[in-house]
C-alpha cells in the first residue's frame, strides 16, 4: 500500500498542477475506491463484533504499510 500511496501522492500533485491527464484519474479513482472498501470491510467488521476497535486499527495499519 505505500506504492500506491506514493503513487497517489504523485497522481494528486499531477492533478493540482493542471498536468493530469484522463487516465491519471482513473487510476486515482481506482486506487481511492480500493482503499475506501478496504475501510467499509473493517468497519463492518467492527460493527459486527467480530473485531475490538484495537484490533480493527491495527489490521487497518498493518493493511496501509503491507499491500
Amino acid at each position: 500500500m505505500i506504492i500506491k500511496q506514493d503513487v497517489m501522492d504523485i497522481m494528486i500533485q499531477q492533478l493540482l498542477s493542471g498536468n493530469a491527464s484522463i487516465d491519471d484519474l482513473t487510476r486515482l479513482n481506482s486506487v481511492y475506491a480500493e482503499k475506501q472498501e478496504v475501510v467499509a470491510q473493517y468497519a463492518d467488521e467492527y460493527n459486527n463484533g467480530r473485531l475490538t476497535l484495537q484490533q480493527l486499527l491495527y489490521a487497518k495499519v498493518l493493511n496501509v504499510h503491507n499491500a
